[in-house]
C-alpha cells in the first residue's frame, strides 16, 4: 500500500519513482494500483500522476524476499521523500519443533512454529491405534506457541494453551476417538504415538467420521508415552506453627526443613518425591470432592498414622485420611487425618501435601506413617504395583533451653545459644535482663531456630552489649510464643571484656612402664596434666584402657601448674601378647588415644632371628634380613643387631606401644608422652 499525503495546493503532483533494485517496468508491476505510467523513455525512472491524500495499492508478489529502498522525486519542485520496504513469505507453514517426552498421566509440552499463521490444527493418533484426538488452535499472535497434552486427561479433552502462550483452544474445537476396550478407568497407554499438524482438518466432525486427517499436513512429529516410574522417597517435614501453609506462596515463605521429629503444635508435611503424573494431580486439585483427602482417596491414595504400641489387650491405634470414602482403606470419623495444601501451580513432580496431626497423639511415643497408593488408582493395575511407603515419627513436647552460658562479651553482636524441639525458622523472643544493681539494662532480641539433629535444633540470640558497663550479671530469658509455659531462665551470667581470650585446654602426657611391655610383664600407666593459662583452671578427665575406666576426676590447676594425676597405676597383671585400646578424654572431648602392645617374646620378632653363636661379628654382613647371624662367630661387640627388622604384624602403628605418637617416643627411648588437644 502507497499513502500519499501532501501540504501543496495542488489536488495532484507528478512523482519519479527510482529504486537501486528496479528498472522502470518493475517498478509499474509493484505500483500498478497508481494512474498509468507517463512514458518519457527512461528505463530506469517510473512517472506517475499521484493525487493528494490517497492509499494506492502495490504488488510485491513476484518479488524475493528482502529489504528494499524507493525515492519520490516530485517533477516540478525540490521535495522528495523515500521509503525502505521488506518483503517476508506470507505463505503458511508449520512445523513442530520440540515434543516433551512424558510418563503415563504427566503433561507434554508441545512447541509449534505457525510462522504468520493465526490459526492451526493438530492431531495425534490414529483411529487405527484405537485412540485418536484433534485440536484448533485460534487466535495466534506469536510465531512460536506451546499446546500441551495432558496424558491424564485422555478420555475426555487433553488439549490446552500452555500459560505463556498467545492462542486458544476451545473445547467446542477439540475431539476424541476412541475404540469400545479402551474404557475410562484406563491409562493413557505407553507408545510412541503421531502428532500431525496443518491449517484446518479436512471435514469439521473428525470423531464422527472417524477421519482425522488434514487438508495440508505441513509437519509430523512423535509424543512418546513412557509407562510411569515407582515413585520416590516419601518424606516427612516440620515447618513453624506460626506460618500459615494454604498455598504455594506460603510454602516458598515459610522454612521448611526435613525431619523424623515434630514438636507438638508444629505443622508436619509430607512430600511423595517423584510422584510425577501432573495431570493426575491437576486433576485432583480440580476434584469437586468436599476436600483434598476425599479427592486422593478417590484416586487410592491416602496417609495413615498409626501407634507403635498399645498394651496388651488393645489393637493399636490408627488415623487415616481416606475417612467417608468407599475404599476398603476407610477410617472412622473419629481416626480420621485431614489433609491440605495441595497445589499445582509450578509443579515439580513432588506431591506436597500437610498433615493435620490428629489430637490423639501423645507427646513422647514415636509412630508409624505410611503413604499408600492403591488399585483404586488409574495406574495401579494390580495387588503387585501398590504403594506403602512408612518411615518413622516422633512426637515430641515443645521445649527451649538456654546453654551452659556462663559469660558473654561486651560486643554489639553478643551472641547467647540454646536448643529447641520447636521447628527451624521458629522466631522465640529473648532478652537479656541485669537488675538495677547491677547494670540496669534490658535487651530483647528474636532467637531464630536452625535445624539440628534428630529434632535437637539449635537457636541464637543475638544482643548489643557493647555500651554495657563489664562484671556485671544479667539474666537471660526465652519463650516459646505458641506456648508461654514453656522457656526457660538463665541467671547471673557475666559480662566480660569484648577481646578476653578464650582459656586454652589442658596440655597431658601419657606414658607406660615399661614402654614396650612383653608377655607376662605387669604394666602400669602414667598421666600428667598441666594448665598453660594464667588463671586456676579445671577440666573433668577420664581415662578408659581395654574397656575399664581407671580414672575419671575433675582436675583443677592453677595458672602454669602441672601435675601427674595418674601415677603407676596398675593397667595389666602377667599380661597377656596382644593389643590394648586406651581413649583419654576432657570434658567429653577425646584428647588422646591409641593401642598399647604386648608382644609375645617366645614368637620372636619377626626379623631379628636368633642371633647365632654370637662369634666374632665379622664384617657384620650387609644389614639385609638379619635372620639367623650363621657362623658370625665371636660374640664381640654383638654387633648392631641390624636394623632390628620391622617388628612384623604386631600392630597398625608398626611399632609396640600406645600407637603412632608413643611409638615414636619409644623409639627415641623416652617413656613419656606429651599429647596436647587442639582447640
Amino acid at each position: 500500500m502507497l499513502d500519499v499525503t501532501s501540504d501543496r495546493d495542488t489536488q495532484s503532483q507528478y512523482v519519479n519513482i527510482t529504486s537501486d533494485s528496479f528498472n522502470a517496468d518493475e517498478l509499474d508491476t509493484i505500483f500498478s494500483g497508481v494512474s498509468p505510467a507517463i512514458d518519457h523513455g527512461d528505463e530506469d525512472v517510473l512517472t506517475v500522476e499521484l493525487a493528494d491524500d490517497t492509499s494506492y495499492e502495490t504488488s510485491f508478489s513476484e518479488i524475493d524476499e528482502g529489504t528494499y529502498d524507493f525515492n519520490f522525486d516530485v517533477t516540478d519542485s525540490q521535495s522528495s521523500d523515500n521509503a525502505s520496504v521488506e518483503v517476508v513469505d506470507s505463505r503458511l507453514d508449520y512445523s513442530i519443533e520440540n515434543v516433551e517426552s512424558v510418563e503415563q498421566g504427566a503433561v507434554s509440552n508441545i512447541t509449534l512454529d505457525v510462522g504468520q499463521g493465526s490459526s492451526a490444527a493438530i492431531t495425534l493418533g490414529s483411529t487405527a491405534d484405537g485412540y485418536a484426538t484433534h485440536a484448533a488452535i485460534s487466535d495466534i499472535e506469536d510465531e512460536q506457541i506451546v499446546v500441551q497434552f495432558d496424558t491424564n486427561a485422555v478420555h475426555t479433552n487433553p488439549w490446552s494453551v500452555h500459560e505463556d502462550s498467545n492462542a486458544s483452544i476451545a473445547d467446542a474445537d477439540t475431539s476424541v476417538y476412541k475404540s469400545d476396550s479402551f474404557t475410562a478407568d484406563k491409562p493413557f497407554p505407553a507408545y510412541n504415538w503421531d502428532l500431525s499438524i496443518g491449517d484446518e482438518m479436512s471435514n469439521d466432525d473428525p470423531k464422527t467420521n472417524e477421519d482425522y486427517s488434514l487438508n495440508n499436513e505441513h509437519d509430523r512429529g512423535r509424543l512418546v508415552v513412557n509407562d510411569r516410574a515407582e515413585i520416590g522417597d516419601v518424606t516427612t517435614h516440620t515447618a513453624p506453627a506460626s506460618d500459615s501453609l494454604e498455598n504455594l506462596d506460603d510454602f516458598e515463605d515459610t522454612t521448611v526443613t526435613e525431619t523424623s521429629t515434630i514438636a507438638k503444635g508444629d505443622h508436619l508435611i509430607m512430600n511423595a518425591q517423584d510422584f510425577g503424573a501432573e495431570g493426575l494431580v491437576q486433576e485432583i486439585s480440580d476434584s469437586d470432592a468436599a476436600n483434598l483427602e476425599t479427592a486422593l482417596a478417590e484416586e487410592g491414595i491416602y496417609v495413615e498414622i498409626s501407634e507403635q504400641t498399645s498394651g496388651p489387650i488393645n489393637d493399636p491405634t490408627v488415623w487415616n485420611s481416606s475417612v467417608g470414602t468407599n475404599t476398603d482403606n476407610a477410617a472412622t470419623e473419629a481416626n480420621a487425618l485431614s489433609l491440605t495444601g495441595i497445589t499445582v501451580d509450578e509443579y515439580s513432580g513432588d506431591l506436597i501435601f500437610v498433615v493435620e496431626t490428629p489430637a490423639g497423639l501423645e507427646t513422647g511415643n514415636s509412630y508409624d506413617v505410611a503413604f499408600n497408593v492403591t488399585t483404586d488408582n488409574t495406574y495401579v493395575s494390580n495387588e503387585d504395583e501398590t504403594v506403602s511407603k512408612e518411615s518413622e515419627l516422633s512426637f515430641e513436647d515443645r521445649e527451649v533451653s538456654w546453654d551452659d552460658i556462663s559469660s558473654l562479651p561486651a560486643t554489639e553482636d553478643a551472641t547467647a545459644t540454646g536448643t529447641t524441639t520447636v521447628a527451624p525458622g521458629t522466631e522465640l523472643p529473648a532478652e537479656a535482663d541485669s537488675p538495677n544493681d547491677q547494670g540496669g539494662f534490658v535487651q530483647v532480641a528474636d532467637a531464630v531456630v536452625t535445624a539440628g539433629e534428630d529434632g535437637n535444633n539449635q537457636f541464637a540470640a543475638e544482643f548489643d552489649l557493647s555500651d554495657e558497663a563489664t562484671g556485671v550479671t544479667f539474666d537471660l530469658y526465652v519463650e516459646d510464643t505458641q506456648d508461654s509455659t514453656v522457656n526457660d531462665e538463665l541467671k547471673g551470667v557475666e559480662l566480660v571484656e569484648a577481646n578476653a581470650d578464650e582459656p586454652e585446654p589442658f596440655e597431658y602426657g601419657v606414658s607406660t612402664s615399661p614402654s614396650e611391655p612383653v608377655k607376662g610383664d605387669d604394666v602400669t600407666g602414667t598421666i600428667t596434666a598441666e594448665n598453660p593459662n594464667d588463671d586456676t583452671m579445671s577440666e573433668n578427665v577420664t581415662f578408659t584402657f581395654d574397656g575399664t575406666t581407671k580414672f575419671d576426676e575433675t582436675v583443677e590447676l592453677e595458672g602454669g601448674a602441672s601435675d601427674t594425676i595418674v601415677d603407676g597405676a596398675t593397667l595389666l597383671e602377667n599380661a597377656s601378647a596382644g593389643d590394648y585400646e586406651w581413649e583419654l578424654t576432657a570434658d567429653g572431648e577425646v584428647v588422646a588415644d591409641g593401642t598399647l602392645t604386648v608382644e609375645d617374646p617366645d614368637k620372636g620378632d619377626g626379623s631379628d632371628g636368633s642371633d647365632g653363636s654370637d662369634g666374632s661379628d665379622g664384617s657384620d654382613g650387609d644389614d639385609g634380613s638379619d635372620g639367623s647371624d650363621g657362623s658370625d662367630g665371636d660374640d664381640g661387640s654383638d654387633g648392631s643387631d641390624g636394623d632390628d627388622g620391622e617388628d612384623g604384624d604386631d600392630s597398625d602403628d608398626g611399632t609396640p606401644g600406645f600407637g603412632v605418637g608413643v611409638a615414636l617416643v619409644a623409639l627415641l627411648g623416652a617413656a613419656m608422652l606429651a599429647l596436647r588437644r587442639q582447640n
